[in-house]
């Protein structure tokens, strides 16, 4: 009596590196929802990435660089950082901070 063994297929289970997480933050940033994004990093699934998301404290991220964008843009309009820094509810200081930094980024 012969037995036949049944190939059993083993899950294949994708590896991303480093690069493509950096990339995968960089497009959330961006404003790209978890589908689109997944289709640009090589079929990546939408719960990995949210995975990523949740290691990684996007969410933060987010909302840090949109206050540092939208003081600079309110800078760059003319507003005083007092106004800038009632307008965001952050302290002067702060804005004053994140001007800095953004001056020193485009020096570089």
């Amino acid at each position: 009596m012969t037995v036949k063994k049944k190939n059993k297929k083993t899950a294949h289970r994708n590896r991303y590196t480093d690069s493509d997480k950096d990339n995968a933050r960089r497009y959330y940033l961006m404003g790209l929802n978890f589908n689109e994004i997944g289709k640009l990093i090589n079929g990546c699934p939408p719960r990995t990435l949210e995975k990523w998301q949740a290691a990684g404290k996007w969410t933060e991220l987010k909302n840090t660089t949109n206050i540092k964008i939208r003081a600079s843009e309110l800078h760059q309009s003319g507003k005083s950082y007092a106004e800038i820094a009632e307008i965001l509810k952050i302290s002067r200081v702060t804005v004053w901070r994140y001007i800095k930094r953004t001056k020193d980024n485009k020096k570089a």
